[in-house]
C-alpha cells in the first residue's frame, strides 16, 4: 500500500494571510511641510515683488522695466555718494545727473543725509526716500508715493 506524499487533504488549502495595508504616513508628513513652505515663499514674492530695489533682489523673476530704472537711479545715487566721500555733497551731485531732489535732510553728528527724489521711468514718474550713512557709504531706500 502506498501512502501519499502529502498530508492528505491538507495539500490542496492554499495559505491566506491577513495582509493590513499601513498607509504610508512619511507622505503626510511632507504634505505639512511643504504646503506651509510654499505658503511662505508665495508670500515674499508678492512682498518682495512690490519694491525689488529696496529689497535688495533686483534680478530677473521681480524686476520689470520700470524696476531697471529704479536700480539704475540707485546705483548712481551709491556712486555719487561713494566719489563724493561727504553725504553732504551728495544731493548736488545726484540732482546734477537729472534726478529731481525734492527734499534733504542733514544730519550732522553721524554724517547721514537724508532725501527725496523723483525721477522718470519707463511708465512715469517714481519717487524714493534715500538715506546715504556717512562712515560706510551705505545707501538704503524705499519707494513712497510722489
Amino acid at each position: 500500500m502506498r501512502v501519499p506524499p502529502g498530508l492528505g487533504n491538507l495539500e490542496d488549502v492554499q495559505r491566506w494571510a491577513l495582509v493590513v495595508r499601513r498607509t504610508d504616513r512619511a507622505r503626510g508628513r511632507r504634505w505639512w511641510l511643504a504646503v506651509p513652505a510654499a505658503l511662505v515663499v508665495a508670500v515674499a514674492a508678492a512682498v518682495v515683488s512690490t519694491d525689488p530695489v529696496g529689497y535688495g533682489v533686483a534680478f530677473w523673476p521681480f524686476l520689470s522695466r520700470s524696476d531697471r530704472d529704479d536700480l539704475r537711479v540707485m546705483e548712481m545715487v551709491t556712486g555719487a555718494a561713494r566719489a563724493q566721500g561727504d553725504p553732504a555733497r551728495v544731493p548736488p551731485a545726484v540732482a546734477a545727473d537729472g534726478v529731481e531732489v525734492l527734499e534733504t535732510h542733514l544730519h550732522p553728528p553721524n554724517g547721514a543725509v537724508w532725501m527725496r527724489v523723483r525721477y522718470p521711468v519707463h511708465d512715469g514718474v517714481r519717487c524714493r526716500e534715500v538715506m546715504v550713512l556717512g562712515d560706510r557709504v551705505q545707501v538704503t531706500s524705499r519707494r513712497v508715493d510722489c
